[in-house]
């Protein structure tokens, strides 16, 4: 009966055992945790020299987190591009060391949003625009909470939710990294359906690495509702306790590092798997 991220589902969707081990049991690799918007435990990786310096997953999040702030910033300033000094500042909230800040690395995402197509193409056909909205899906007993980074109305045409990525595409199409976030893609499409009244929906998202190749889907009214189907069935199974764990054809190293069953209760990827020697190197760590 809790309220659920899409995060949380799209973590069920990939291996319900480990979202058992971390989001219901509580249990992670680090003693050190913080609460997600939802309220649920997030736990992340242990820290290098005795947990005093962040780990590489919670630098990455900064980063990301700084990013986003600086567009957020930028579209409320009328798409101006943040300075120097403003980056710096966004960074040390979002908790980066200051010895290992490089403001024109995160600027850098920042400036190719800006001249990108997609970007252009707003300012030219946008009746409304929003950035950071919070939005609130009912699927079954369960409220779904999460936020888009950019909600675009238009005249005569489909709502445009825009999400920003700043995850590396290491050789994959913007399309084809799309195509793992249908769970997001659905309670978005969903969520500003019905608060707009529209049935249809587009979605971008927007690699900043690629930001001139936006991954582009319009939702149809039968495919929210064939997704809404989706998201109840996988609701469903939570409430009812049922966290298989992920076929062995579905696990990987992007999957299973730092899962706090690996090894002990689940034996992982399968032998000889790509980045396995990456993890035994961490692990005699």
């Amino acid at each position: 009966s809790r309220p659920l991220s899409y995060t949380a589902i799209s973590a069920y969707a990939e291996c319900p055992y480990r979202f058992s081990m971390e989001r219901v049991l509580g249990l992670g690799t680090s003693t050190r945790r913080t609460l997600s918007p939802t309220g649920l435990q997030t736990p992340y990786a242990a820290s290098d020299e005795g947990g005093t310096t962040p780990s590489a997953r919670e630098e990455r999040t900064a980063r990301g987190a700084t990013v986003h702030a600086l567009l957020e910033w930028s579209q409320a300033n009328g798409w101006a591009e943040p300075s120097e000094q403003l980056a710096h500042r966004h960074a040390l909230a979002a908790g980066l060391d200051p010895e290992r800040i490089d403001a024109a690395a995160l600027l850098a995402p920042v400036r190719g949003w800006l001249g990108s197509p997609l970007r252009e193409r707003i300012d030219a056909g946008a009746a409304r625009v929003r950035a950071e909205v919070p939005i609130l899906l009912g699927v079954g007993d369960t409220v779904l909470r999460g936020s888009v980074d950019l909600l675009v109305e238009r005249e005569g045409e489909p709502p445009l939710v825009i999400d920003y990525k700043t995850d590396r595409l290491k050789g994959s199409e913007p399309a084809e990294r799309a195509a793992g976030y249908e769970t997001q893609r659905t309670i978005y499409a969903l969520a500003v359906a019905e608060s707009l009244g529209v049935s249809e929906v587009e979605v971008a998202y927007v690699f900043l690495e690629r930001p001139e190749e936006p991954a582009l889907s319009v939702l149809d009214q039968a495919e929210m509702e064939l997704g809404r189907e989706r998201l109840a069935t996988a609701i469903a199974r939570i409430g009812r306790g049922e966290f298989p764990v992920a076929p062995v054809e579905k696990r990987d190293w992007a999957l299973c590092r730092g899962c706090p069953a690996l090894r002990g209760l689940c034996s992982g990827p399968q032998e000889g798997s790509a980045d396995e020697s990456s993890f035994a190197a961490s692990s005699s760590s």
